[in-house]
């Protein structure tokens, strides 16, 4: 990647917490060992985070416009292209379906971030879940083009845990040092209870080392608090050596977020609070799959609880090496590496951006020939058995240029004909609040997987609507997959079960 620009959009608050920014720091990493340079673009960030990514030698670019607004999004292509960024990575719940879609019309290629594939749709080229509850099942409705990498291969681990893993955890009979972290902002203070947790447990020679990120707003309590534990409790606030902590630890009291994945990478025995439903959902699933152990709402947990699961698990060898070795198999570390390999490998494969201007030029009857050769291409794509008659191509061509109700373009990329567009509005039988929509679109070989569609679509679209202030509905050809993706891409909704209708929205 050398030379190339990665753009990475995501924030940093008290209330959302670092995890999305952490995990893309170590993106970051791997793009910039491979030669990249690596930009972050932050609508919301705290003042350790940005020390942070200065640190990394990642440079800030900061936005004005609403996190996750078409503002936002028209922010972030316009610094992409300034930048002449390879890929934009968007990292955040507040990125909705559209967000993606936006960028996508502005041809730039586009990584999403995701935990629990709770969106309506998915328009980036690469979706990333690296969590294990990650299925294909629950990316219903994506992109043709959108490539899934799913799963504990793609967990993003920062660049200090490298050197880690070929160590060897050792598990002694009982588990007397004991690590507590809580997010790099903690805003409920979940600490405080955790500390309070300590002084229950009833491990001889116990130790604990508490780490406090660097915005935590509750500090200056904590550490009257962790004062009153005569030297058994450590308050450690954004320490530097996080890898060599979770080395030194027999068992952790965290809750879910990036935290997670590193202790599970050092084989460190994990009991877990989960702050949201996307978090008890992951959690939920890793304890069933019997790696760590689930502790559920931490409003719902009392000290004296806590202390017992710590208790518990401390006095069980058998436990910990179970836990230990279940985590060590299942997430190796290379997962920011595997990223990057795969963003390397789609320069020169079908996932291309589209940084070219569309435009479209009127069908003239002199273009009579070449437009026919590509129609007949885009019939036989839709049917393999399609055989034209003798006097179909005269009579289909004469027809759409006698028909005041249809238009009829060329598709220009780059000055060549890379395709046609043929829409129209009839009014509707039965439905008068609707106008049907005639469309056929087809794009040679060389020009698709790069937005030309979306792009094109989505300027007859505005044409349409500008002729008609009535609904547009359409029907896709049942079987038709790609175009009923193209359309709910474009927020057009699904009406029927048997054929795949959609319309514009109110």
């Amino acid at each position: 990647m050398r030379g190339e620009t990665l753009l990475i959009r995501a924030d940093a608050t008290v209330a959302m917490g670092t995890g999305h920014v952490m995990r893309c720091i170590a993106l970051a990493q791997a793009w910039q060992d491979a030669g990249g340079k690596a930009v972050f673009a932050m609508a919301e960030r705290l003042a350790s985070v940005r020390e942070r990514l200065l640190s990394e030698r990642i440079e800030v670019v900061s936005l004005e416009s609403r996190p996750g607004s078409h503002d936002d999004a028209r922010g972030v292509a316009e610094l992409a292209k300034r930048l002449s960024a390879a890929w934009v990575v968007v990292d955040g719940y507040h990125f909705a379906a559209g967000y993606q879609r936006d960028l996508k019309a502005e041809g730039l290629r586009v990584i999403a971030v995701d935990d629990d594939g709770s969106l309506e749709h998915y328009a980036a080229d690469v979706v990333l879940n690296q969590n294990a509850n990650a299925h294909e099942s629950r990316y219903p409705s994506r992109e043709p083009y959108t490539r899934l990498l799913l799963g504990f291969r793609y967990v993003l681990l920062r660049r200090e845990f490298r050197g880690w893993r070929n160590w060897k955890r050792e598990i002694p009979d009982v588990g007397r040092k004991i690590l507590v972290t809580m997010g790099g902002t903690d805003p409920d203070n979940i600490t405080a209870p955790a500390i309070e947790a300590l002084r229950q447990v009833k491990i001889e020679r116990m130790e604990a080392r508490v780490i406090v990120g660097g915005s935590n707003p509750h500090l200056e309590s904590l550490e009257r608090l962790s004062a009153q534990y005569r030297g058994s409790v450590h308050l450690l606030r954004d320490p530097s050596n996080v890898p060599e902590l979770m080395a030194w630890a027999d068992l952790a009291l965290i809750i879910a977020g990036g935290t997670l994945w590193e202790l599970l990478f050092m084989g460190c025995s994990v009991l877990s609070y989960a702050r949201n439903p996307v978090q008890s959902r992951i959690i939920s699933h890793l304890n069933n799959e019997g790696i760590i152990q689930a502790l559920g709402d931490p409003q719902a947990c009392n000290p004296t609880r806590t202390a017992a699961e710590l208790t518990d698990l401390a006095n069980s060898q058998e436990r910990r090496a179970h836990y230990s070795r279940l985590a060590r198999e299942r997430i190796d570390g290379g997962g920011a590496q595997r990223l990057v390999e795969v963003l390397a490998s789609s320069r020169h494969s079908a996932i291309r951006p589209a940084t070219v201007t569309v435009s479209t030029q009127a069908v003239a009857s002199s273009d009579g020939a070449a437009f026919l050769a590509m129609a007949e291409r885009l019939f036989r794509g839709l049917n393999a058995n399609f055989v034209p008659q003798a006097d179909w191509k005269q009579s289909y061509f004469e027809n759409i240029l006698g028909n005041p109700r249809f238009s009829l373009r060329w598709i220009v990329v780059d000055g060549n004909r890379a395709g046609f567009v043929l829409f129209g509005l009839e009014a509707h039988r039965f439905l008068p609040r609707f106008n049907g929509m005639i469309f056929e679109l087809y794009i040679e070989p060389e020009f698709r997987r790069r937005g030309v569609a979306q792009k094109v679509a989505r300027e007859v679209i505005r044409e349409l609507q500008a002729q008609s202030p009535a609904k547009i509905q359409l029907e896709v050809m049942e079987g038709n997959h790609a175009a009923a993706a193209l359309w709910l891409s474009l927020g057009f909704r699904k009406v029927s079960e048997r054929y795949t209708l959609a319309e514009t929205k109110e």
